[in-house]
C-alpha cells in the first residue's frame, strides 16, 4: 500500500528523500542479478526466487516486516485517500456475493472487514507476517496467509480478486508473469478489481505502467475490460489514482442447431 498521511515536517521530509535514494539503489543493484537469475530458466521460475528484495527492490518483505514493526503503519483510519479507495472498490460490488474472493497485499485486514461481507470464503495474502496475523485476529472467519506473489500464488481459481496499491511494487517481468496468473485464476465471470495510487515513493513501479500491463493481458485472453478510470487530484500531493475493473465472460453453451422435420415420404406398395 502506497500512501501515507500528508508530511509537512523537514525529518519526515528527509525520510522520504532519504527511502527514495535507498530503493534507487537497491533497483539498481537487483537488475544484473534479476538477468543472471533469469537465464535459461522460464520467467516464472527463475533462480533466486525466495530473496524479495530483488524481485520487489527496496520492498521486500524485510521492509514489510519494519513497515508493520508496529500497528497500522499508515494511518488508514484518518486517511482520506484510503477510504475513498475502500469506498471505490465497496460500490464497485453493489452488494453482490461471491463463493471465493483473493485479496492481494491484504496488509492488516481494513479492506478485508468490509469484503468479508460479500463471501464466505475470502482468502488474504501478504509478504507480511505480522500484517497477515492482525488481519486474522480482525477478520477471524477469513483465511489469512504470507505468501510471495506472484511465485506462491494460491491454488484454485476465484470470482473475485482485489489488488489496491500492490503490484506496482512488482518490477516489469514479474509484473508481466503475475498479472497473467492472477488472471488465469479467475473463473468464468468472474471480477478482478485493481486501484493504484500514482505518485512515486520509491516503489520499482508505477500505477500507470501497471494497468497498462493488466489491461494488456486481458486484451490478449479475450477478457472484459468493464471499467477504466483515472482519479485526479487525490493522494499525496494530489498525484490522483488508477482503477481498472477486468471480468472474465461467461461462456455460453453452443445450442446444436435443430433439424427441420421432412415430411413422411409417400408409402411405396410392393406387389407381392
Amino acid at each position: 500500500m502506497a500512501d501515507q498521511p500528508a508530511r509537512t515536517s523537514t525529518v519526515d521530509r528527509a525520510r522520504r528523500v532519504a527511502r527514495l535514494a535507498l530503493s534507487t539503489g537497491v533497483r539498481a543493484v537487483a537488475a544484473p542479478v534479476r538477468r543472471a537469475a533469469r537465464l535459461g530458466r522460464a520467467e516464472s521460475d527463475p533462480r533466486l526466487a525466495g530473496i524479495t528484495w530483488l524481485w520487489q527492490p527496496g520492498w521486500g518483505a524485510r521492509c514489510h516486516d519494519r513497515l508493520y514493526s508496529r500497528p497500522d503503519p499508515y494511518g488508514i483510519g484518518a486517511n482520506p485517500y484510503e477510504q475513498r479507495k475502500y469506498g471505490t472498490v465497496m460500490d464497485t460490488l453493489a452488494g453482490r456475493r461471491f463463493e471465493r474472493v483473493l485479496e492481494v497485499g491484504c496488509g492488516e485486514g481494513d479492506l478485508s472487514v468490509r469484503l468479508a461481507g460479500h463471501t464466505r470464503g475470502l482468502l488474504g495474502v501478504d509478504i507480511s507476517a505480522a500484517a497477515v496475523e492482525r488481519a486474522a485476529a480482525r477478520v477471524p472467519d477469513a483465511t489469512f496467509v504470507r505468501r510471495t506473489l506472484p511465485r506462491e500464488l494460491p491454488d484454485g481459481t476465484f470470482d473475485l480478486i482485489v489488488c489496491t496499491d500492490v503490484l506496482y511494487y512488482w518490477e516489469p517481468v514479474t509484473l508481466r508473469v503475475g498479472v497473467a496468473a492472477l488472471l488465469d485464476r479467475l473463473r468464468p465471470g468472474g471480477v478482478l478489481l485493481a486501484y493504484h495510487y500514482r505518485g512515486h515513493f520509491g516503489q520499482v513501479g508505477t500505477a500507470d505502467r501497471s494497468h497498462r500491463a493488466l489491461r494488456s493481458a486481458a486484451r490478449d485472453r479475450g477478457l472484459e475490460l468493464r471499467e477504466h478510470r483515472r482519479f485526479d487530484g487525490i493522494g499525496p500531493d494530489g498525484a490522483g489514482a488508477r482503477f481498472d475493473v477486468v471480468a472474465r465472460p461467461v461462456a455460453v453453451p453452443e445450442v446444436p442447431a435443430q433439424r427441420r422435420p421432412v415430411a413422411d415420404e409417400p408409402s411405396v406398395l410392393r406387389r407381392s
